[in-house]
Order: structure tokens, then sequence, then C-alpha cells
């Protein structure tokens, strides 16, 4: 996605915002035709630990959440100052430290953070979110696999021939893929022999928007928010 100003990305961010029921750092929606931004990167957070505690995360010593962060959770896009930023992830309201990773941020540029795995093995990653702005019958598609039993897995769609994401292993972060708008049921299956995993419900997805499929926590447990799953968000709405 290319951002030639801050302004326009912030703008597009608004109804993303309202529907993962975040809220923006720079306040009232008066701001966003400010003529003159500070540089800066917008980073979005997902806990995709199956078994974390509620988080807390900081960048370079500042919080970065207000409220704990809990399971399948997501901190919509805020922005950070560029440069090297160091995150920290710890439980709620201890000094204690999950993990720390130190990544680099560039101005006018979107990414996505990822808690993932179980313990002892949480861990984060980071991802640059690249899109380009969907048409008025289309969307923009990725999927992520935070799945730590489910193995290499591919997506398919109901009425299309094929798989629309092959061979995604955990960790795994797919481009972004332009498909038309409408209602679609997704499922998931084991990339080595075939089997089905999971199928989704009937999902809506509108136009001009761009979506993350995100396959999320256990092959091993049958029930509960813990089992297999398939979370929607949506990552932006271009007005």
């Amino acid at each position: 996605m290319i951002i030639s100003k801050n302004s326009l990305f912030r703008k597009g961010l608004i109804g993303a915002l309202i529907l993962l029921g975040g809220s923006f750092l720079t306040g009232c929606l008066n701001d966003f035709d400010a003529p003159q931004l500070p540089p800066a990167a917008y980073v979005s957070i997902f806990q995709g630990s199956p078994d974390a505690p509620a988080l807390d995360i900081f960048a370079n010593s500042n919080r970065v959440t207000s409220t704990p962060l809990q399971y399948s959770e997501v901190l919509a896009y805020s922005a950070f100052y560029p440069g090297e930023r160091n995150f920290r992830i710890a439980p709620f309201n201890s000094a204690t430290s999950l993990v720390e990773k130190q990544f680099k941020l560039a101005a006018d540029s979107v990414y996505s953070m990822f808690v993932v795995n179980q313990a002892p093995a949480i861990d984060a990653l980071i991802v640059k979110d690249v899109w380009t702005e969907p048409a008025t019958n289309k969307i923009q598609l990725r999927v992520v696999n935070l799945s730590p039993d489910a193995g290499p897995i591919n997506v398919s769609v109901g009425g299309t021939a094929g798989n629309l994401f092959t061979g995604l292993s955990f960790k795994g972060v797919s481009e972004f893929k332009e498909l038309q708008s409408g209602n679609m049921t997704f499922t998931v299956l084991d990339q080595s022999g075939g089997a089905p995993l999971l199928t989704s419900g009937s999902l809506e997805l509108k136009g001009r928007r761009v979506y993350t499929l995100i396959v999320r926590g256990l092959k091993s447990v049958n029930s509960g928010d813990k089992k297999l799953d398939l979370q929607l968000i949506t990552n932006y709405i271009y007005f």
C-alpha cells in the first residue's frame, strides 16, 4: 500500500477502527484534516497466543495497551514514532516480560504485530501490510496461520475450484489477494492430506475493504475458545 500522506491513511482507518472497537491516538476527527502531521508508522496488535494471560504491551517503555489484551483481541492501528522500537509483552500488571522484541518501523508504513505460540515459547512477529486500494465491488484478503499445532494449511472458498491460499505454515502470512465482495464460506484444510480442519459460517465481506482471516487456536482442543477457529478482521475501509 502506498501512503503519501499520513492523513489519507487515517481517514481510511476511521471505519475499520469502529469495527475493531479501537480508538485512535490522535483524538477527534477534525485532526485528520490537519495540513501537517508528524511522521508516523501505524501498527495493529493481535493477541493470538491461546494460553497467554491477559497482556500489557509496551513500546520503548510506553504502555501501548489501555486495558489488558485478551486472547483473540486486536488493538487497532495506532501511530508510532518511526525507528527502532523495543516491544515488551508482559502479563497484566507484571514486571516480568514474556517477550521482548525490537522492530524497526518506517514512516508512512503500516504493520501488523501478532502475539503467537504457547507458553513457554510465546513470541511476537511483525509484518508490513501491503495492499492495493479495493474497488467498489472488490476486497483485499490475506490469511494468517497462528495455530501452533495445525501444521501447514490450505484455505479454500466455497463455490470456487481449488485452494485460494496454499502451504501456510505456522506463523505464515499470505499476501493480500483481490476477490469479489459478497458472502463467503471458508474451509481450512490439512495441506498434507487435504482433510478439512474447519469450515466457517457464511461471512459477509463488503466491497472497498481490506481483511485479514486469522486461523487461530489449537487443533488438539475440541471445545471452548482455545479450539481451532477462524477470525475475520477488517484492516482498512476505503471511503
